[in-house]
């Protein structure tokens, strides 16, 4: 997912690669996942309160907005209707919700219609206190 929003986001929504992978795995439903995902991603960033970070196509690594959409896009999936409140409040300026979050939720149901699905995103609470570990280096002779 995180490869097609950077092909969109670099202009190359038609890319002949990306069309393959989708028809590949949705079969008929590829052209309108796609849709599904252009149509987000447009929400998204019309509604966005500041300019996200996307990665380059083929680079390794997320960005920390890529997070966000990638833990707002499991909450739309798994229910987690506080979660997707908060990440959706996050990233989307207000009054803009209603677009962005419909959007999410037509992509969603596509994306589970193709038998994509993403996992609740798990959190960890933070220690009590630091842990420092005391590391001795060996006496020099």
């Amino acid at each position: 997912m995180v490869w097609t929003w950077r092909k969109f986001v670099a202009g190359h929504a038609d890319c002949p690669v990306l069309a393959r992978e989708y028809q590949r795995f949705a079969g008929d439903e590829a052209p309108a996942l796609l849709g599904a995902f252009g149509a987000f991603l447009q929400a998204l960033g019309y509604g966005s309160r500041r300019m996200l970070a996307i990665g380059r196509p083929h680079c390794v690594g997320l960005t920390a907005d890529e997070q966000h959409i990638l833990r707002l896009m499991a909450a739309a999936q798994n229910g987690e209707d506080a979660r997707l409140e908060a990440h959706l409040c996050w990233l989307v300026k207000a009054g803009h919700e209603p677009a962005t979050l419909g959007a999410l939720r037509m992509l969603s149901e596509r994306l589970a219609g193709c038998g994509v699905k993403l996992p609740q995103a798990s959190y960890a609470p933070p220690p009590p206190r630091a842990m420092l570990e005391v590391v001795r280096t060996a006496a020099r002779m």
